[in-house]
């Protein structure tokens, strides 16, 4: 790094007066000038009033649903590209069919998961 930009005679400090605001402001206090930096005192807030807690069912605590749209989706999207299977194969874009073909299976999958799940959690709890 190049000198040129250091300041060699910079003492640290500036010469005008220095500005303590907790003493007072740059103005005596005989001067007339009040003391008032613009701040209002803090407002007091008032403890709310309990209110009950809305009653939210869940719609789906085990996942099943979310998995087999999601895996529905995925066969629908399967069979719609089918007809455009020369269309795809000629520009390249076969591997489409193949993503939603592949989805589907993993989906099947983890809808067989989820359900095991469940009926695991349902035996734990006596509720089968």
């Amino acid at each position: 790094m190049s000198d040129q930009y250091r300041d060699e005679d910079y003492s640290g400090s500036y010469p005008e007066q220095q500005y303590d605001g907790y003493e007072g402001d740059y103005y005596p206090e005989d001067a007339g000038y009040a003391q008032d930096y613009g701040y209002d005192d803090p407002a007091v807030e008032e403890p709310l009033a309990a209110r009950p807690e809305p009653k939210i069912e869940l719609v789906d605590e085990d996942g099943i649903r979310a998995f087999e749209l999601s895996t529905l989706g995925w066969l629908v999207g399967f069979v719609a590209l089918l007809p455009f299977w020369g269309l795809l194969n000629d520009r390249g874009w076969t591997w489409w069919i193949w993503t939603c073909l592949a989805a589907f299976g993993i989906g099947a999958i983890g809808i067989e998961l989820t359900r095991r799940r469940k009926a695991r959690r349902l035996r734990a709890e006596g509720l089968d």
